[in-house]
């Protein structure tokens, strides 16, 4: 056995099952396995291959361990294991045999062996000057008793350092061991299949949302991605009020999941209202009716002149042609104005909702006889939004989405590593100075990882360029506008800073933002930043 007492080989193994028991990251379960199997048996070293997920005829090289040669990294280059050759035939690598076989194969000394193929073994020991002489090759099956690897051990040594074989007690042992770390190992598959397919579905539900309307285009997967950006700046800040603050991989993961799910309520949100790329669209855009309005206006004008003409002098009947070129040309001047004003911008002058409003109320009589005014009620109230294309009802049931966010979420029941989800998804539209919304929660109430999320949606909305009304802002004046907004108290000042500071903007801009947006951003002159310290 090894050169422990039996007291040593219980201790050993009762850390291992804790080990393999408690160990989450995948890698480093099998890098476990081999390194206490090595340890329990004195082995010299040991290898582990684990079924290919792409190709059911392959072995692939997982884990390479000896003490001896000083081996102790992931095998990446070593080619995998065919289970059967081109022709069919099976491979006659030890490994694949026990594989096929499902049985332990115990060798007392390769180089005297003619059963199986040594060959890439010799190989092996010849250019390292090495000899692999013993081989325990044990089968790894899951809880269905389905092959899923092989674990081998080599060159296993009695108290004195000799090379010796493999006894039958150890063979019985590692076959205990086997089902224990092949049981761990499926359960850590089954653990990461389930946490791939549920990253699979909050993306899905993010991608959506996005896919839903062109106005959002990406929204929610770039998103994650500046706050996961601000996040590492904030693990990796060496000095000043970060530098005790160190979120673990789940830590790291649940905002990452937060993120992804921040706006999963506006898949409730009507798309007519998340569409509105003009003030005056709804199922289309309305600017087309006020365009044949006014077409059927100039119309009529003309059909008066007309008729007025053989009544009239020709001094008179030149008064009214001009009359009539004056009042078109009024009118086209007019249109031209109210298109304009369909288009969303960040302010409209009240010198230009008066002018709306004097338009819109302007009357006229159609062939029909029946009074008709320029533009409704409703038309005049949405030409006349001052900033966007909304609303302020619109613009509320735009807000509502973060309701229907919260609703959502705190339906959910979470597992412990992700109990603050809720917290740091829907508080993104929540301020500091507790003016936000929808709860209007303060400073006190907004945990680190949720003002992340205030800055990495406001950055992503203001540097987008798929917005209706405006294009992608430039860097500089997206941090001015940032930097604003820390002063007025709704954006965190320290994290603004290491988000300035530390280049973070600009990584995420050179990675998405179209060329003419990366100019310069002098940050000695932007309202609100601080120096990081």
């Amino acid at each position: 056995m090894s050169t422990g007492s039996t007291k040593d080989i219980a201790h050993q193994l009762a850390q291992l099952a804790y080990a393999l028991s408690a160990e989450k990251d995948h890698e480093r379960l099998l890098e476990q396995i081999i390194d206490g199997c090595i340890s329990l048996s004195n082995a010299d070293g040991g290898s582990l291959y684990t079924l290919s997920d792409e190709d059911s005829n392959e072995l692939v090289f997982r884990v390479l361990r000896n003490r001896s040669l000083a081996l102790n990294t992931k095998p990446e280059n070593l080619p995998s294991v065919l289970l059967h050759t081109e022709s069919g035939g099976e491979s006659k690598l030890v490994a694949v045999q026990t594989f096929l076989t499902e049985k332990t194969i115990n060798v007392p000394d390769a180089y005297r062996c003619g059963q199986y193929d040594f060959s890439g073994t010799l190989a092996f020991d010849d250019q390292l000057n090495y000899r692999s002489q013993s081989f325990l090759s044990v089968p790894l099956k899951d809880h269905e008793g389905q092959m899923i690897g092989v674990m081998q051990l080599i060159n296993a040594q009695d108290e004195q350092g000799n090379i010796v074989a493999f006894s039958t007690k150890q063979e019985a042992l590692f076959e205990s061991v086997a089902s224990l770390a092949a049981t761990a190992l499926t359960k850590q598959k089954l653990m990461d299949g389930q946490r791939v397919l549920f990253e699979s579905f909050i993306q899905l539900i993010g991608r959506a949302i996005d896919h839903k309307s062109p106005v959002t285009g990406k929204h929610c997967e770039h998103v994650p991605e500046i706050a996961m950006l601000l996040a590492d700046a904030v693990n990796s800040a060496d000095h000043g009020i970060y530098a005790d603050t160190q979120w673990d991989d789940e830590e790291m993961y649940e905002l990452k999941v937060a993120a992804w799910l921040h706006d999963c309520g506006k898949i409730t949100t009507p798309e007519a209202i998340i569409d509105k790329a003009t003030k005056l669209h709804t199922l289309i855009d309305r600017i087309e009716l006020v365009e044949g309005r006014f077409r059927e206006h100039k119309q009529q004008l003309e059909i008066e002149l007309l008729r007025a003409l053989p009544s009239l002098d020709l001094t008179a009947a030149a008064d009214a042609q001009t009359e009539f070129e004056a009042r078109c040309a009024q009118l086209d001047d007019d249109l031209t104005f109210l298109q304009k004003a369909n288009i969303g911008g960040e302010f409209m002058a009240p010198e230009h909702q008066a002018r709306v409003e004097r338009i819109g109320l302007s009357e006229w009589v159609d062939v029909n006889g029946q009074t008709r005014r320029m533009l409704s009620d409703d038309e005049i109230k949405n030409l006349c939004i001052t900033r966007g294309t909304l609303t302020e009802d619109e613009r509320q049931i735009m807000r509502d989405h973060i309701k229907v966010t919260i609703d959502m979420l705190e339906s959910l029941s979470y597992p412990r590593n992700l109990s603050n989800v809720t917290e740091i998804a829907c508080n993104h539209h929540e301020s500091l100075n507790g003016k936000g919304y929808p709860r209007g929660l303060d400073a006190e109430q907004l945990s680190l990882r949720a003002r992340i999320m205030c800055i990495a949606d406001i950055f992503e909305a203001l540097t987008s360029a798929d917005r209706p009304y405006k294009q992608g802002m430039k860097l500089s004046q997206s941090m001015t506008i940032m930097g604003r907004m820390v002063e007025e108290g709704h954006l965190d000042p320290d994290l603004f800073a290491l988000f300035a500071h530390s280049g973070t903007y600009r990584k995420y801009g050179e990675r998405h933002m179209a060329e003419r947006q990366l100019d310069e951003v002098d940050l000695g002159s932007l309202p609100g930043l601080r120096e990081y310290a």
